[in-house]
């Protein structure tokens, strides 16, 4: 069986004719209002979070987060902590596997602001010493809205993530991926847009290891072509977390600078 790992399919269906698939259908409707649900339901994480505030502005937590999730972070995190939520430890968790500290706490500084501050040890230990997010490297305040959408989103729900690796050590880069497959298991649907060549090796680990099935993944690779045309190649990965055809460029440039390295080191040892 094949799984259809489409965002969202549309199919235009006539009166009550049933459709093979489960989809949208543009029946007796305007497909605006067919489409506006599922669009509002789609939590989007982009590329520019901005920098760590000392204070973020409270806003109202729901279902839907109109407009990009890095501002609701706070609000979240602060209502979790509110409610006693077990997101909240999964959070530290997640984050502690990152590498990057081991806690998060929302300090409510009067009816309109909270303060977000961390654990500033990447480790639980016998006392947390929590400081300011603002006083902490960039990793941490460009990771948590990545974090938190994933830990918030329902099942079934689209979260779409740009660049998830933005100031992230590689270690961290290639431990994202073991996040990012524990809320696919869950059943949510993750779109990341990445440069990272140890965020997509670490997945294809996790296939080969078994803790992920290829089926659940799809590879799309987006290529610019000399007239300005973006092209779009995807791939599946096999049960060795394999793919086949897939643009030539995405490891060459690595491959090609580590042995320009070693060429002029060792031509440089011979001169000597």
């Amino acid at each position: 069986m094949r799984i259809n790992r489409w965002f969202l399919k549309f199919a235009l269906g006539m009166g009550k004719e049933k459709l093979a698939e489960p989809s949208v259908s543009l029946i007796n409707g305007s497909p605006f209002r067919l489409f506006d649900p599922h669009i509002r339901k789609v939590i989007h994480v982009p590329g520019l979070r901005g920098n760590p505030e000392r204070t973020y502005k409270l806003t109202p937590v729901g279902s839907d987060f109109k407009g990009t999730f890095e501002n609701y972070v706070a609000s979240v995190v602060n209502q979790w902590q509110k409610i006693k939520d077990k997101r909240l430890q999964d959070l530290g968790r997640f984050l502690e596997t990152l590498g990057l500290t081991c806690k998060v706490e929302a300090k409510q500084v009067d009816d309109t602001q909270v303060e977000l501050q961390v654990g500033r040890l990447p480790r639980r230990g016998r006392g947390i010493d929590m400081v300011s997010i603002a006083d902490v490297g960039f990793g941490v305040s460009q990771v948590l809205p990545v974090l938190v959408a994933i830990l918030g989103a329902e099942t079934g729900q689209l979260v779409y993530i740009e660049q998830p690796e933005i100031h992230l050590h590689p270690r961290a880069q290639a431990a994202l991926a073991e996040v990012l497959a524990e809320a696919a298991s869950r059943g949510v649907r993750i779109v990341v847009e990445t440069h990272s060549e140890l965020l997509l090796l670490a997945v294809q680990s996790l296939v080969a290891e078994g803790k992920i099935l290829p089926e659940e993944v799809k590879l799309h690779w987006f290529t610019r072509r000399e007239d300005g045309v973006t092209e779009v190649s995807s791939a599946d990965l096999d049960e060795a977390g394999a793919f086949g055809d897939w643009p030539e460029d995405f490891g060459d440039v690595s491959l090609k600078l580590e042995s320009r390295y070693l060429d002029a080191a060792e031509a440089r040892l011979l001169k000597g």
